[in-house]
């Protein structure tokens, strides 16, 4: 059996789309006051290092997250690259959050 490890597709073109489209859908479905549920079922770590060997092998982030155009694309507002920003400014440039 193969074993898929995320380290080394995290913040790649389809991570960077999966997580845009999540966050605009769940900042959409808490505009009201009524609970949601959310459940992930196929998440990974908290938290990535994208600097890290595992994730230079592939190098798939500088084609996603750390692609500017795809941050550009987005719009400083949008609740994908806030939650980006907080967790940059929390534990530096290099990480990513998962899932």
């Amino acid at each position: 059996m193969l074993s898929y490890q995320h380290i080394f597709h995290a913040g790649n073109l389809a991570d960077v789309q999966k997580h845009a489209a999540l966050a605009w859908v769940l900042a959409y479905l808490t505009v009201k006051d009524k609970p949601i549920s959310y459940i992930e079922t196929h998440s990974g770590r908290a938290l990535y290092d994208l600097a890290s060997d595992a994730a230079q092998k592939t190098g798939e982030a500088a084609k996603g997250i750390e692609n500017e155009l795809i941050q550009a694309g987005l719009g400083s507002d949008h609740p994908y690259l806030r939650v980006l920003n907080r967790v940059r400014d929390a534990f530096g440039p290099r990480h990513y959050p998962g899932s």
